[in-house]
C-alpha cells in the first residue's frame, strides 16, 4: 500500500514538473512574441518619423526656395529702380512723415537685406515712384526741346520751359503720375491747359490741348487720360506742350520721359464729359 502511494506521488510530481516546463516554454514564447511585436512597432514608428522628418525637410526646403526667389525678385526690382534713377540723375525727395500719399528719401542700398527690410525698401521705392512724373504723356516725337530755342511763331530767341511733342488731333494724353488736378481751364497762350500736383514738390503742365476731360480738384492716376492733343492757344500745328516743375521751377522733362513710355501701359477710358 505504501509503495503504491509512493508511486502515485512520483507520477504527480513528474506531471507537475512537466506542466511547469510547459508553462515556462509558453512564457518564453510569449516574451519572444512581445519583443518581436515591440521591435516591429518601433520599426514602424521610426519609419513614420523618418517619413515625417523627410516631408518636413522637403517643406522647409521648398519654403527656403520660395523665400530665396522672393528675395531675388525684390532685390532685382530694387536694383533696377536704383539703377534707372541714378543713371538719369533723378533724386527722390524725402517727404514729411505726416504725408501718407507720398514718401521718399535717398536710395540707400542694404548690404545684407532681411526679407522684411527689403519689402519695406521696395515698397518705399514703388510708392515714391508712383507720384513721380515718369514716362511720356503722349506717344510722339519731340519737336521742340527744353531750353534755349528760336520761337517757332515769332522767330525770336527765347527759353522753352518744357518740351513739345508732336501728335495727331484727338490723340489721348495721359497723366505721367498720380496726383490732384490743380487747374483745368483755357489759359491764354497755353490754350486748353491742365496742371497736376503730384506731391513732393512735383507738378506737371499740359498745354495746347484740343480738350481736357478732368476738372480742378480731381484725383488722377498714372496713365489716366486727361485730355486730347490739339492746337489751342499760341500754337503752330497739333502737339502737346509738356512741363515738369519742381518746387514751382521748371526742370528738363526729357530725363523723366526716358524712364518709361506709359502711353499704352495703363489703359483708361476717356470720359464723355469733354470740355473745350
Amino acid at each position: 500500500m505504501a509503495s503504491e502511494l509512493q508511486a502515485e506521488l512520483s507520477r504527480k510530481e513528474e506531471a507537475a514538473a512537466f506542466y511547469q516546463r510547459q508553462i515556462a516554454r509558453l512564457e518564453q514564447s510569449r516574451q519572444m512574441q512581445i519583443a518581436s511585436l515591440k521591435k516591429d512597432y518601433e520599426y514602424k514608428l521610426n519609419n513614420q518619423k523618418v517619413h515625417y522628418d523627410l516631408e518636413n525637410t522637403n517643406l522647409q526646403l521648398e519654403n527656403v526656395k520660395l523665400m530665396n526667389s522672393a528675395i531675388s525678385d525684390l532685390n532685382a526690382r530694387s536694383e533696377l529702380i536704383e539703377s534707372v534713377m541714378n543713371n538719369i540723375g533723378i533724386e527722390i525727395i524725402k517727404s514729411t512723415p505726416e504725408t501718407s500719399q507720398n514718401s521718399g528719401g535717398p536710395f540707400i542700398p542694404l548690404e545684407e537685406p532681411h526679407y522684411d527690410e527689403l519689402i519695406n525698401k521696395v515698397d518705399t521705392y514703388l510708392r515714391t515712384i508712383e507720384f513721380m512724373p515718369l514716362g511720356k504723356p503722349v506717344d510722339g516725337t519731340i519737336t521742340s526741346k527744353y531750353g534755349n530755342r528760336i520761337d517757332p511763331i515769332n522767330n525770336q530767341p527765347g527759353f522753352h520751359v518744357g518740351v513739345d511733342i508732336r501728335g495727331r488731333h484727338g490723340t489721348k494724353i495721359r497723366a505721367t503720375a498720380a496726383g490732384v488736378v490743380l487747374k483745368a481751364f483755357k489759359n491764354g497762350g497755353y490754350g486748353n491747359y491742365v496742371e497736376i500736383d503730384h506731391g513732393n514738390g512735383y507738378r506737371t503742365v499740359y498745354g495746347h490741348m484740343q480738350s481736357y476731360v478732368v476738372k480742378k480738384g480731381e484725383s488722377v492716376k498714372r496713365g489716366q487720360i486727361i485730355g486730347l492733343v490739339g492746337s489751342s492757344g499760341r500754337s503752330f500745328g497739333p502737339h502737346l506742350h509738356y512741363e515738369i516743375r519742381l518746387h514751382r521751377n521748371p526742370v528738363n522733362p526729357t530725363k523723366f520721359m526716358q524712364v518709361a513710355d506709359i502711353s499704352h501701359s495703363l489703359p483708361t477710358e476717356v470720359s464723355s464729359d469733354v470740355q473745350n
